[in-house]
């Protein structure tokens, strides 16, 4: 029997529903992207300064402090998808915002 992507569970069924316009953009906004993306880059940021605290290579620590790039770049993409289901003005405050985050999660 094949499930509906709504019955999805499991570690995949966040990214499907996110990418398939499946989650409100308020959801994917503020929680996905600002206090859950936020947490890991600051996380990583904060890892990546502690491994050339420790003496590790240039290298590693721009690999790790780069590590949520991914994720950065996904929930982006969820939010400017996502942004289409309402109207003109919430959806270009949503994609600025995301801009801005986009760059700011990158750059610092």
């Amino acid at each position: 029997m094949r499930m509906s992507v709504t019955e999805l569970a499991g570690p995949f069924a966040f990214f499907t529903r996110r990418w398939q316009r499946q989650a409100p953009l308020g959801l994917v906004f503020w929680r996905d992207m600002v206090v859950i993306g936020s947490a890991l880059n600051i996380v990583a940021a904060f890892l990546g300064l502690m491994a050339l605290g420790f003496k590790a290579e240039l290298p590693v620590a721009l690999a790790v402090f780069h590590a949520p790039l991914p994720y950065n770049l996904f929930i982006f993409g969820a939010v400017w998808r996502t942004a289409e289901l309402v109207d003109a003005a919430k959806a270009s405050t949503a994609r600025f915002g995301a801009i801005l985050w986009l760059i700011a999660v990158t750059v610092l």
